[in-house]
């Protein structure tokens, strides 16, 4: 079978793709510095960050764990649990009807 000669190619394209998006990071990140230090009270940014969600949006979204590793349960009241269970009832019910109809 005849080997495919673009493939090559569109990998040699994405490698310097990525090479000219990593250039750009290094001169942004570089400007910023020089930025940073013109203006009092900005931090500099690390030298390494992680790739990926930023921390304060992975903080809000990770789930609160309990001891042991495992996922804190929600309390729910004895009313609620008989609304919850009622309501799945009717909803399995309603199911039922759409589904022998359709029969």
């Amino acid at each position: 079978m005849p080997k495919n000669k673009s493939v090559g190619k569109s990998a040699d394209l994405l490698k310097q793709a990525i090479e000219s998006i990593d250039a750009e990071i290094k001169a942004l990140t570089e400007q910023r510095d020089q930025l940073a230090k013109l203006v009092t009270g900005v931090a500099a940014a690390p030298a390494a960050r992680r790739r990926g969600r930023p921390a304060a949006a992975a903080a809000t979204a990770a789930p609160k764990k309990a001891k042991g590793g495992a996922k804190k349960k929600r309390s729910v009241s004895p009313a609620t649990k008989k609304k919850l269970k009622e309501a799945a009832k009717a909803r399995w019910a309603r199911y039922r009807e759409e589904k022998a109809a359709s029969e």
